[in-house]
């Protein structure tokens, strides 16, 4: 009697821990522009022309600004300089910054051009080809 306890118990404790132990999928957060209503992080970000961008995408530099640098593309507290033009990144983060008052920006974090990241305020540098999204599954060579 003890041992057929015994093995219950057992299989009991298999089932609970076998169903805490498997996989969790990620939870996808999802800003939208004109529907940012708090600060945060997020996993991905549907754009003002309707593009899905995700953590992990590749996007690359465009065309600077004003010829020499970016104005929407920072590296080190500086503006990106256009010898980096064509370079490809990846998405680590999309951030979301502001309040109810000032209003919503979207920042993405890249891995950056060396040791340090380099920040984008999404938009902005989208409207003025300072960014350009690449085609899905395309990455870094």
């Amino acid at each position: 009697m003890k041992s057929n306890l015994l093995k219950i118990i057992i299989l009991l404790i298999c089932i609970v821990s076998g169903g805490t132990t498997m996989a969790q999928n990620k939870k996808v957060k999802r800003a939208e522009f004109g529907n940012l209503t708090k600060a945060g992080t997020f996993t991905e970000y549907l754009s003002q022309n309707g593009t899905v961008i995700t953590v992990g995408d590749t996007l690359q530099v465009g065309n600077p600004s004003n010829f020499e640098k970016y104005a929407h593309i920072t590296q080190n507290d500086a503006y990106l300089r256009a010898e980096q033009m064509n370079k490809k990144l990846v998405l680590k983060t999309i951030n979301v910054s502001g309040d109810a008052k000032k209003g919503y920006s979207v920042y993405f974090t890249f891995k950056g051009l060396g040791a340090t990241p380099v920040f984008v305020k999404y938009e902005d540098a989208f409207q003025t080809h300072e960014i350009v999204p690449l085609v899905k599954g395309e990455t870094i060579e």
